[in-house]
């Protein structure tokens, strides 16, 4: 017998412009129209192809034109309303490893690079002292240019890279203490 207040599947969100910001999107019901919470917020979600990363997505009636495009296994590009947003998206076990190996280094980051590409500025000089949010360096990777920031508040430690320097996914960046 199902648990109906047990989730299909839950995934977390992060929206690289918002790193303080965790949406949490369970899967209720899957079917035609699928029950979804956010947050705890619960919409009914429906969706239609239109092209090769064009999606017609309809939330609680209401229909949103948007481009989907997979970056890599757990980021996406969404261009909604002329608006583009990088997107992260884990499961919950992915989640909770993460949550490991962070409590793990607590007071250290490690900054990598999240797609290969092109370091174009790094911002920062070793000694520098960071708050949560503030801009790192910028990658460009895919023609588009991504700024890399700090998930809490430190000091560079070392950096790895400079300016027009080649990365790859995962390559060290820069870390903090």
């Amino acid at each position: 017998m199902k648990d109906v207040n047990k989730p299909l599947a839950t995934y977390y969100a992060q929206v690289e412009d918002f790193p303080d910001r965790e949406y949490k999107v369970e899967i209720i019901e899957d079917g035609p129209i699928k029950k979804v919470l956010v947050n705890g917020k619960e919409y009914e979600v429906d969706y239609n192809v239109g092209g090769d990363s064009l999606y017609s997505v309809i939330i609680d009636n209401r229909s949103n034109g948007v481009q989907l495009t997979q970056v890599d296994t757990t980021s996406y590009e969404v261009i909604n309303r002329g608006d583009l947003f990088h997107i992260n998206l884990i499961n919950e076990l992915a989640r909770t490893r993460h949550e490991h190996e962070k409590s793990a280094h607590a007071g250290v980051q490690i900054i990598t690079a999240p797609m290969p590409g092109v370091i174009l500025k790094v911002y920062v000089k070793e000694g520098s002292e960071v708050k949560a949010g503030d801009p790192l360096c910028v990658l460009v990777a895919m023609k588009m240019e991504n700024e890399i920031k700090a998930t809490s508040s430190g000091i560079v430690k070392e950096i790895f890279v400079k300016d027009t320097d080649k990365v790859s996914q995962r390559d060290k960046i820069m870390v903090i203490e």
